[in-house]
């Protein structure tokens, strides 16, 4: 493909690709609303609109529902807890 500069007189060339691949490579990366990356395996937490990692989720329900008591469950009992009265659980693939 030739590309016109008006700052250099004549033209440059770029090298074409001699292979189109067959599919286009996607990442996907995913954060919650803190910020945080969520990999695979990962548990977040789907609430109305937002997607909270469990590392975060006792942070969350503090600033949005004042709700202190996350804070002293295990990991397990959390899951349970927030799917029993906020939103849906999930583990990332």
């Amino acid at each position: 493909m030739d590309v016109e500069n008006p700052m250099v007189l004549g033209r440059i060339e770029y090298p074409q690709l001699r292979y189109q691949p067959c599919e286009p490579v996607v990442s996907f990366e995913m954060y919650d609303d803190f910020g945080s990356l969520i990999v695979c395996h990962d548990v977040y937490f789907v609430i109305g609109d937002a997607i909270v990692h469990m590392d975060n989720i006792s942070d969350y329900l503090v600033a949005g529902y004042q709700d202190y008591l996350t804070y002293e469950m295990a990991d397990f009992e959390v899951i349970a807890y927030v799917e029993l009265h906020y939103g849906s659980a999930h583990i990332k693939k």
